[in-house]
């Protein structure tokens, strides 16, 4: 069984010495994510899904779309739910590009609060900045897994997300 295990984990991790990636490189992928401000009693859970093009070798433009799951609060007898979206427009910088891929990051972002005081609704739009970074381990020429964390301006936020994304 330990042999087996060892092989195992010797493909996967010996899969790691593929292809850097290249300009024209387009990946897509999906992340869970935790922001530390979306709930309305503080921090909640997400999905992020995006793509990634990149314009050189090591600088690309990544569009994404985090939805984090709608949160609910009783306060003074009244139920309040909150809905955060954030549309993302980010730019990534990459300082290492072959077995692990390390960026820094910049972008804009439009986030869109819903909040339901059960007696009527209001939404809010909101332009910030974000800025942090992030990590992507290839396992092949087509499946990486990912890490990145990133503040964002407009909810004065630490977003933290993991997933998986396929390259083309």
């Amino acid at each position: 069984m330990k042999k087996l295990l060892l092989i195992a984990f010797a493909v996967v991790f010996g899969a790691t010495t593929m292809n850097a990636q290249e300009q024209g490189d387009i990946r897509v992928g999906v992340k869970g994510v935790y922001g530390t401000e979306v709930g309305v009693d503080g921090g909640g859970m997400g999905v992020n899904v995006g793509a990634e093009y990149l314009v050189t070798d090591v600088i690309s433009v990544a569009p994404s779309y985090t939805m984090f799951f709608e949160s609910e609060e009783d306060i003074l007898g009244s139920t309040f739910t909150s809905q955060v979206t954030a549309i993302n427009i980010d730019g990534r910088y990459y300082f290492l590009t072959d077995d692990l891929q390390v960026y820094g990051m910049a972008g804009i972002s439009l986030l869109t609060v819903k909040v339901d005081f059960g007696f009527g609704e209001l939404e809010a739009n909101e332009t910030g900045i974000n800025v942090g970074g992030g990590v992507i381990k290839p396992l092949s020429d087509n499946f990486n897994i990912e890490g990145q964390v990133k503040y964002q301006t407009e909810t004065d936020q630490i977003v933290i997300g993991a997933g998986v994304s396929l390259s083309f």
